[in-house]
């Protein structure tokens, strides 16, 4: 199973607190949403096509959306806490040569 990497390079695990830019705003503000990676999601017939579970930061279990883990960096997501805050110390994806 492949993985989802942050805009540093950083693989996205469970339970990582994502940055996540949402809008530029009056007097060229930014602004941001923060997501928890909530896990692995198997769906499919025969649950066999694996997606990561973001949340919104809320207790409702309900609310989350998913993306494919197909090693790409996701050039607005930045990984800001996570559960054992090893993020900066893990293996970080290859550059394409």
């Amino acid at each position: 199973m492949s993985a989802l990497y942050d805009k540093r390079g950083i693989p996205i695990e469970r339970g990582d607190i994502v940055k996540v830019f949402h809008f530029i705003g009056a007097r060229r503000k930014r602004h941001y949403m923060y997501k928890q990676c909530l896990g692995f999601m198997m769906i499919g017939k025969d649950a066999s096509v694996p997606y990561v579970k973001f949340g919104h930061m809320t207790f409702n279990e309900d609310e989350y959306y998913l993306e494919r883990p197909d090693g790409r960096a996701l050039a607005a997501y930045e990984i800001v806490q996570s559960i054992k805050c090893d993020h900066d110390e893990r293996q970080r994806k290859p550059e394409a040569a």
